[in-house]
């Protein structure tokens, strides 16, 4: 794996948030998130994390939002220096919508090409499959001068790596990724990143899907204020990139690939 990484320019670390209507959410979708760092740039910002961590006195060994975060201790402070670190470095935050109820189904089509690593009848990799396609097109196509090439994904184990680190290899030149890992996140510091900025962004869709069903009595927290602030500050910087991709294209596509034989 070392060697498939040495000639790195950017690194794309990603997680994922999933909204369930069984747990009470209002739509059925997974949202996947990314966010780009230079390589030159590990170092000095898994520095800056350990710094913050030790500043604010985490007690925790990983970075998980969910914990760190809280209604009663919403740590306005901490989540300002999180959100200036990524406006400092001018880090680019991907994000993608996986819809369920639009694309499970349909895809499922594809499961002739399950493998020990494909799995097109599994949600969690039609989600992963779309966003690494998705992501692909708009770094190829839509935005090519965005990011240095070449480019390495990291992400927490979830569809893989789940007992080990796995690391898969893109076609070239299909794809403008060379590698993908999948790996425990007290081995990536900066998977710290995405966890953060999915949680932001979680926050902020929760508190506006209750206000867009009619629910007018709500009023934000201080932590769902901070959350909103902070994706606003993100997205005005340039640095908020959500990938939008038409439904309709995406199935007419999972049709063309189903007649490959």
């Amino acid at each position: 794996m070392e060697s498939s990484l040495e000639n790195i320019k950017t690194f794309i670390f990603c997680d994922e948030t999933k909204f369930y209507k069984n747990n009470g959410d209002i739509e059925d979708e997974i949202y996947y998130f990314g966010i780009s760092c230079k390589t030159e740039l590990v170092s000095v910002i898994h520095k800056s994390l350990n710094n913050l961590y030790s500043n604010y006195r985490l007690q925790t060994k990983v970075f998980h939002a969910t914990t760190v975060f809280k209604e009663k201790y919403p740590r306005k402070a901490l989540m300002n220096d999180l959100t200036n670190l990524i406006l400092h470095h001018k880090l680019d935050c991907f994000c993608f919508k996986y819809i369920k109820n639009k694309l499970f189904d349909k895809t499922k089509i594809l499961n002739k090409f399950n493998n020990p690593i494909l799995d097109f009848n599994r949600v969690e990799f039609q989600a992963l499959f779309y966003f690494v396609t998705s992501l692909n097109v708009y770094l190829k196509q839509q935005n090519t001068q965005l990011l240095k090439k070449e480019i390495g994904m990291f992400f927490d184990r979830n569809v893989y790596g789940v007992k080990d680190t796995e690391a898969f290899n893109f076609p070239k030149p299909d794809y403008e990724f060379n590698q993908m890992t999948f790996t425990e996140k007290s081995n990536i510091s900066l998977l710290a990143l995405p966890d953060f900025f999915g949680y932001i962004f979680r926050k902020s869709k929760i508190f506006t899907n209750k206000v867009d069903a009619g629910d007018k009595s709500l009023e934000a927290s201080e932590l769902t204020k901070n959350c909103f602030a902070s994706l606003k500050s993100i997205n005005e910087a340039g640095l908020f990139h959500f990938i939008n991709s038409d439904e309709q294209i995406l199935i007419e596509a999972i049709k063309s690939i189903a007649q490959i034989k």
